[in-house]
């Protein structure tokens, strides 16, 4: 009898035990279930870090070369009179003609548009690179993506970040081609009023397919 009566509470208590050893295994994949979804998208201290990141990169390496990215607009727009016969003689008569400040003509706007576009690009390829991932760990795969795929996702960041800037992008170009003798637009403002009032609003969107088209690279 008293044995019969000791087996009760270790019975009880090994049941206990392997119920609650049991809520414990179930817990833990709902758990780690939690913390992968959590990990599918870009947190918003992650979102900040790539806005900035891209915003910084691109604001430097265009203000480096935007003596010769006028250059090269100058040198495309040029008709038969050729004024611009390469780069060294070219950024000359660019210094001549407008003196240093000239040379960076249109930087100050290129700068507020490459700024939230390389941003938009870094933290667009972020989050699809992380999607794509994903997906391919949910379907079996190791979530390795191939050199397609980060093709895939930097074309679909390319187009997003450049249809989201493109406006400023074609303001700058009619700004940066005007000469100091014989200036047309007075700055950002003034430029967008005169184009949508002579052209109407579409007219900021004109080349956006060519461009769309190039995004891949």
């Amino acid at each position: 009898m008293q044995a019969a009566i000791e087996t009760g509470p270790v019975q009880d208590q090994q049941s206990g035990s392997s119920s609650s050893s049991s809520g414990g295994v179930t817990s833990a994949p709902s758990m780690a279930s939690g913390s992968k979804q959590d990990k599918r998208s870009l947190t918003w201290s992650q979102i900040s870090k790539s806005l900035l990141a891209g915003g910084v990169a691109g604001a430097v390496s265009r203000t480096a070369v935007a003596p010769l990215e006028r250059l090269k607009i100058l040198m495309q727009i040029q008709g038969n009179e050729k004024v611009y016969n390469g780069v060294w003689q070219g950024t000359v008569q660019m210094f001549r003609t407008d003196g240093l400040k000239g040379m960076f003509k249109g930087n100050g706007l290129n700068c507020i548009r490459i700024i939230p576009n390389q941003a938009i690009k870094f933290m667009t390829y972020e989050q699809l690179s992380r999607k794509i991932s994903h997906y391919l760990i949910d379907n079996g795969g190791d979530g390795k993506l191939t050199p397609a795929l980060r093709l895939t996702a930097g074309a679909g960041a390319g187009i997003i970040g450049m249809s989201a800037t493109y406006p400023m992008d074609m303001v700058r170009g009619r700004i940066t081609i005007q000469e100091a003798s014989n200036a047309q637009y007075r700055g950002l403002l003034h430029a967008t009023g005169c184009i949508i009032r002579e052209e109407g609003v579409l007219a900021l969107w004109r080349g956006w397919l060519p461009s769309g088209r190039g995004t891949p690279y």
